[in-house]
């Protein structure tokens, strides 16, 4: 039985602050828009898992939203 194990890659947002870090990352995962999203205060965490065309795990992302 062979193992495998899940590629990982952290992606760091960055850019001045109210240019839409938080907005981007939102509808990146969860396909939505948020109109009353709150300033980002210190940083904020998400997580996303991309499908690779050949590999059942795809690749995990740590996405990561920086204040401006």
């Amino acid at each position: 039985m062979e193992s495998t194990t899940q590629v990982t890659k952290k992606v760091v947002i960055l850019g001045d602050s109210g240019v839409g870090k938080t907005s981007i990352l939102f509808r990146y995962v969860f396909d939505k828009f948020d109109q009353d999203s709150l300033p980002t205060f210190g940083a904020s965490f998400k997580s996303k898992i991309v499908p690779v065309t050949g590999d059942p795990e795809g690749i995990k992302l740590n996405l990561w939203d920086t204040a401006g």
